[in-house]
């Protein structure tokens, strides 16, 4: 994975990085429109996101994606319930041993899983959406985390690719979880898929105090449920072909 381009310094005036997102892809809200005529960083935000997203796509032509979508389309209707399926019992699996494994204090404090914690957001080209269970990732897609809570306290993303390689996405490589208030809260940086084919897994935790990031990331790497003192833990997993 690689991160989107560093976000400007914001001043209180700021709309929120992921509006400046939507706002290189077209989507230009009339406030956000307003307030890239005055500001300069903001501004420049969006025009270094709208050439990336440029260089993007004339390095991968839209007409190679659909030769290969082509290709297999016949063979995803096929397969698309049972691979649909498949991905469920994965994901089902996973969560049943994190929850056995997490510490009590999280218990009693109410852990949930599956959308409750983590939101994730595609932008795909032009187009920005909610990432949905059974939706399929692709090279080149772009996403941002979300996390709700509500108490305050300090959360990241991990991502483990099909290669079993796992990187702290949100904040991209960070050594500390970031702290959130109560609320949902737009994690730190971005993050834009490698070519790496296979399953996509993303695992949320949030914990009421610092925690060590690099103990969740070798339980990840190992393959074993993530847990750490007084954890909230989330994971999805979604095909990447």
């Amino acid at each position: 994975m690689k991160r989107l381009p560093e976000r400007p310094p914001r001043g209180p005036d700021c709309p929120p990085a992921v509006d400046l997102e939507r706002a290189s892809a077209g989507d230009v809200a009339p406030p956000v429109a307003a307030h890239l005529v005055t500001c300069e960083a903001c501004r420049g935000y969006v025009e270094r996101l709208g050439q990336e997203s440029a260089a993007f796509v004339s390095a991968r032509p839209a007409e190679r994606f659909l030769s290969q979508l082509d290709a297999r389309a016949a063979a995803r209707a096929q397969s698309r319930r049972r691979g649909v399926m498949v991905v469920s019992l994965a994901s089902a699996a996973a969560l049943a041993l994190v929850l056995l494994a997490l510490p009590r204090t999280a218990e009693r404090a109410g852990v949930t899983f599956k959308g409750s914690l983590l939101s994730i957001s595609l932008k795909r080209g032009d187009q920005v959406s909610a990432l949905q269970a059974g939706d399929v990732l692709r090279e080149g897609d772009a996403l941002r985390f979300s996390v709700k809570s509500e108490r305050a306290g300090h959360a990241l993303v991990l991502n483990r690719d099909g290669q079993g390689r796992v990187t702290v996405v949100a904040p991209f490589n960070a050594k500390a979880p970031q702290a959130v208030p109560p609320g949902t809260t737009v994690l730190d940086d971005s993050a834009v898929l490698d070519a790496v084919k296979g399953q996509e897994t993303f695992v949320a935790v949030f914990a009421p105090r610092p925690f060590e990031v690099s103990s969740v990331v070798k339980q990840l790497e190992a393959g074993q449920p993530v847990t750490c003192d007084g954890c909230v833990v989330e994971v999805s997993t979604f095909d990447k072909p």
